[in-house]
């Protein structure tokens, strides 16, 4: 009876297979806050479109580049949320924070905005260098400014930022990525408030 039950454990423990934990990484971006604010879009709403990206930007795949063409995937590191959606609600975050506009919406909301923010987020990536010995964070970002009755661009402007990474993995990649991000999003805030004079 002993070896049978012996045996039975036996099996049982080989057909159980021990999957590793995946860690999954926000999208988080630092307070950013005006020394002066602009009065000009004091009277006006703002609706922030919903970012354009890459497919590759809307999974939660978290991707790095070897040899400036060679896309790989971290096996055991995801994104908690898409990177296209989490770039989106930051800059939302940061715009409202700033308190440039009457009111600042989400792409969902019915309201009507006097203006709508465009975003196309160019490149969000960590890339390594052709020996692995090195990393860096690369972030782009366009934005237009529209009018929303007549549909016409008011500004447009691209925003980029190169970060290097403290440790090579996907933590590393992580903090320089929501580095570069956070620069990016605190010169759009004074680029609104620069075109709202």
């Amino acid at each position: 009876m002993r070896i049978i039950l012996i045996i039975l454990m036996l099996l049982m423990s080989g057909c159980a297979t021990v999957k590793p934990p995946v860690t999954e990484y926000r999208v988080v971006t630092e307070s950013f806050k005006m020394d002066k604010v602009s009065e000009g879009c004091r009277d006006k709403s703002l609706k922030v479109a919903q970012a354009f990206s890459s497919n590759s930007l809307m999974s939660l795949s978290m991707d790095y580049t070897e040899s400036d063409n060679k896309v790989f995937s971290y096996a055991q590191s995801q994104w908690q949320e898409s990177p296209n959606n989490s770039i989106t609600s930051e800059l939302l975050k940061n715009i409202r924070e700033a308190a440039i506009f009457s009111s600042v919406e989400t792409s969902k909301s019915r309201s009507k905005s006097s203006l709508i923010l465009e975003t196309n987020i160019e490149e969000f990536m960590q890339f390594f260098s052709k020996d692995m010995k090195t990393s860096y964070a690369y972030v782009v970002i366009s934005l237009s400014l529209i009018d929303s009755k007549t549909n016409s661009v008011i500004a447009t402007k691209t925003f980029n930022s190169k970060v290097d990474a403290k440790t090579l993995d996907a933590q590393g990649g992580v903090e320089a990525l929501n580095s570069a991000l956070s620069k990016i999003i605190s010169q759009n805030t004074e680029w609104l408030n620069g075109v709202c004079k």
